[in-house]
């Protein structure tokens, strides 16, 4: 037979063989997302998509929480052919994320990010980073700045940038407020990651930073970002077809400048001191990774430049989001709540005696703390918290957690648990003054599994800054209350979880416009001796001249 009379032949045969190799492919991924078997409960699948179109793109915690009140403690989601799990209970979050912390640490992986974005064997994200050596010495090296003595290290400086928003909002500076807190919010992590003051840098400094962020936010917000994960055959479509391949690259190329910066100004530090040890009282987290590794005082495995270098990036930006998010939303839940407001600043009077507060006066202002402690369980800049990823099967209470199943702890429904909370969908600071858990006075309050909060997250990726978030945002807090009466705009403030609060990576207000009043002329130069005092003392730390 010529090849001519066998061509149909055998053109036939290559298509039947496509045509079974795509419908096993189909099946495949079909079988892909139905339940496992003795798998959580869950909203019925739809076969070849999962719960795919169950899950909302907006505020998806708010379905979560319906769907704890149907389906109990543990909500076990088809996303595609992937497994999800939603853990509502504090007793299971420490069950899998605790006790069983070994195999469930990890995060789940961003084909986008770890491919296109930061893909160099270096370019290590903080918040993607697998649960191994790298995240666990770059977790100690953290305890410099974020342990209670690295906290108090700091502490001039975050003064000295409360000080600063305080006295911007003097004189009609609150019309700008939002871009004078995003300054602040960058400006804390800033000093103490690479040593350098955002006063000092050029306005494109903070410009870039927030350039970047937006355009990375938009490769991993859900509804945004491309569907990789979900549907892995996305990425062999062409460029050409795709815009978030090129958006991508532009992404990097912004994420890596910024990382180049953070690091240029952490080597600045580290060559003055080497130069001249006595010019610095205050050496920056990354100046200090950098001298103990030249002087061979790390015992642990050095940090490249590079890895410095996008470790610091991520510090930052890891920082700012939550920072500001959470002042945004206290700020907005005084203007619409006069009578806490009122006595929050009774409180910041009275330790403040006549002055503002200061660092010294923390540790005295409790009722401040609890409202601090009350919008993170009433509002919370991360009511999903992030992912953990498990590296085995696992069963629990009956149930079979496969291997790569993603685990999220439920923030917002633990701190909606009506059994524990009286009224929990009212803000109450009041309730961490009678109970430090903010709870009802059950027995088992004190057990060792039950954390006073969720927003941080839980396990061996619990948050490793919250005792610097609390002092960051107390401090700053205790000086807008004592100088400013906080009051809303015309219209009113929104605090209404469904419409007031936006979307995204985390939780703030949609509008968080509010109106700064001086509480009396007397205070305006309180704030400018306030700011005169801080200045000078965070110029001898840092060595400025």
């Amino acid at each position: 037979m010529s090849y001519t009379e066998r061509a149909p032949t055998i053109t036939y045969t290559l298509i039947a063989g496509f045509a079974v190799f795509l419908l096993f492919k189909i099946a495949q991924w079909v079988r892909g997302t139905l339940r496992p078997k003795a798998f959580p409960p869950g909203p019925p699948i739809i076969p070849g998509l999962g719960n795919l179109l169950d899950v909302p793109l907006h505020k998806p915690y708010l379905q979560f929480h319906k769907w704890s009140k149907e389906y109990g403690d543990a909500v076990g989601i088809k996303a595609g052919t992937g497994n999800l799990v939603i853990l509502n209970t504090p007793a299971l979050v420490y069950e899998l994320f605790d006790k069983r912390g070994a195999t469930c640490s990890d995060r789940p992986d961003s084909y986008v990010i770890s491919k296109h974005v930061a893909y160099g064997p270096e370019e290590k994200q903080i918040a993607i980073l697998q649960y191994d050596d790298y995240y666990k010495r770059w977790r100690k090296a953290l305890q410099y700045i974020l342990a209670s003595g690295g906290v108090k290290r700091v502490l001039p400086l975050l003064e000295a940038e409360a000080c600063s928003l305080t006295h911007k909002l003097l004189h009609g500076g609150d019309k700008n407020y939002v871009e004078h807190l995003q300054y602040w919010a960058f400006a804390v992590p800033l000093v103490i990651t690479v040593g350098e003051r955002l006063k000092d840098m050029p306005p494109e400094y903070m410009e870039d930073f927030f350039h970047a962020q937006e355009e990375i936010l938009k490769l991993a917000i859900p509804g945004v970002a491309p569907p990789v994960d979900i549907f892995p055959i996305l990425k062999y479509v062409p460029e050409f077809c795709c815009s978030w391949k090129s958006h991508a690259r532009l992404v990097r190329q912004l994420i890596v400048g910024d990382a180049n910066k953070f690091l240029s100004g952490g080597l600045k530090q580290f060559k003055q001191i080497q130069e001249d040890p006595s010019s610095v009282r205050f050496q920056s987290l990354l100046a200090k990774i950098m001298l103990d590794q030249a002087d061979g005082e790390s015992k642990q495995k050095n940090f490249s430049t590079t890895e410095l270098g996008f470790a610091g990036q991520g510090m930052v930006a890891a920082a700012v989001d939550t920072t500001a998010a959470t002042l945004k939303n206290l700020l907005v839940t005084f203007a619409a709540y006069p009578d806490i407001l009122a006595k929050a600043q009774e409180e910041v009077d009275r330790v403040g005696n006549g002055t503002p507060p200061t660092s010294d006066s923390l540790g005295q202002l409790t009722y401040l703390r609890a409202c601090i402690s009350e919008i993170l369980r009433w509002r919370p800049t991360t009511p999903s918290a992030f992912p953990h990823v498990l590296t085995r099967d696992e069963s629990v209470g009956g149930y079979v957690y496969p291997k790569g199943t993603m685990l999220i702890a439920n923030a917002w429904t633990i701190h909606r648990n009506e059994e524990e909370y009286d009224r929990p969908d009212e803000f109450i600071p009041e309730r961490f003054i009678d109970n430090p858990f903010g709870m009802r006075n059950v027995p088992d309050v004190k057990d060792a599994s039950r954390r006073v909060l969720y927003a941080f997250g839980s396990g061996r990726r619990q948050c490793p800054g919250e005792l610097f978030a609390y002092t960051t945002i107390s401090l700053t807090l205790s000086k807008l209350l004592w100088a400013y009466d906080i009051l809303p705009p015309p219209g009113g403030v929104d605090i209404s979880v469904e419409t007031g609060f936006q979307d995204g990576l985390v939780t703030q207000p949609i509008n968080p416009k509010v109106l700064f009043r001086l509480r009396d002329e007397k205070r305006e130069g309180a704030v400018v001796d306030d700011l005169r005092r801080s200045e000078a003392i965070s110029k001898e730390i840092l060595g400025d001249s």
